[in-house]
């Protein structure tokens, strides 16, 4: 009897030990709930400088051609009913630059300095490419015009998904069929000025060719004036990998000056 209940006590002793253990532990990481959030955060969330270095030979090889590079155009006011203008603007075929709702579509002050000064840089980096292919938008145009020295060609259906009464599977197949319809020269590469809004879903890729996670690229490919590199490799559209602000891009080329 004197076993049984040294044996119950002990048993008893043991799981008070392990509630108090328990208890404590749970106290401790509420108080240090902060903490742990933040380092799950750093950890889950992607840091668009840590790939400096796997992009760095991409932006070396776009100066040998080869590619096609999706722009979205550079910075414009954010206005909520955008579609509409826009939509008005390529039905009838208008140049919103001196137009009453210019404001709406077109660059706004700091997208026209933030182009010019694009321009600089890729002039300065003599990237060769021969063909520039814009959305009818004035904010693509005035992009395709600032950066690029002009277009080639005007296509509608490189205007943002939402401005036209379509389903996104029809909207993304015409997108990828007109990508791949534009024709390639040896060391050079194609320039389309656009919106963030075409290139909306990972469909629009018969592969995937990244060394980063792309689920976490692909909830926000670019920021106003970065862009997309892919390519058409027999009629395969492939991803490669994208810089999201232009300044990424200009990144790979910079040394620090030496006094």
């Amino acid at each position: 009897m004197e076993k049984l209940f040294k044996s119950n006590l002990l048993k008893l002793f043991l799981i008070l030990c392990f509630f108090v253990i328990f208890f404590s532990s749970i106290v401790n990481i509420y108080e240090k709930r902060s903490k742990i959030i933040g380092f799950i955060k750093a950890k889950s969330t992607p840091d668009k400088y840590t790939y400096t270095y796997s992009q760095h030979n991409i932006a070396k090889d776009i100066l040998k051609g080869g590619y096609i590079l999706f722009f979205r155009h550079g910075e414009r006011e954010k206005w909520i009913d955008v579609k509409m203008y826009d939509s008005f603007e390529a039905k009838h075929n208008l140049k919103a630059e001196n137009l009453y709702f210019s404001k709406a579509v077109c660059l706004n002050s700091r997208g026209l300095v933030q182009t010019k000064m694009m321009g600089s840089i890729w002039k300065e980096l003599n990237i060769p490419y021969h063909t520039v292919i814009t959305s009818p938008s004035c904010r693509a145009r005035q992009t395709a015009d600032r950066v690029f020295g002009g277009y080639n060609q005007v296509k509608n259906i490189f205007m943002h998904f939402g401005p036209y009464f379509e389903t996104n599977k029809e909207f993304i197949s015409k997108v990828k069929n007109e990508i791949l319809k534009i024709p390639q020269k040896e060391n050079s590469n194609i320039i389309i000025s656009a919106h963030n809004g075409v290139i909306r879903s990972t469909d629009i890729f018969d592969e995937i060719r990244t060394q980063r996670d792309f689920s976490q690229i692909a909830k926000k490919f670019m920021e106003e004036g970065g862009f997309i590199v892919m390519k058409n490799e027999n009629n395969k559209l492939v991803f490669i990998d994208v810089f999201f602000t232009f300044h990424d891009f200009q990144l790979q080329f910079q040394k620090r000056p030496v006094d």
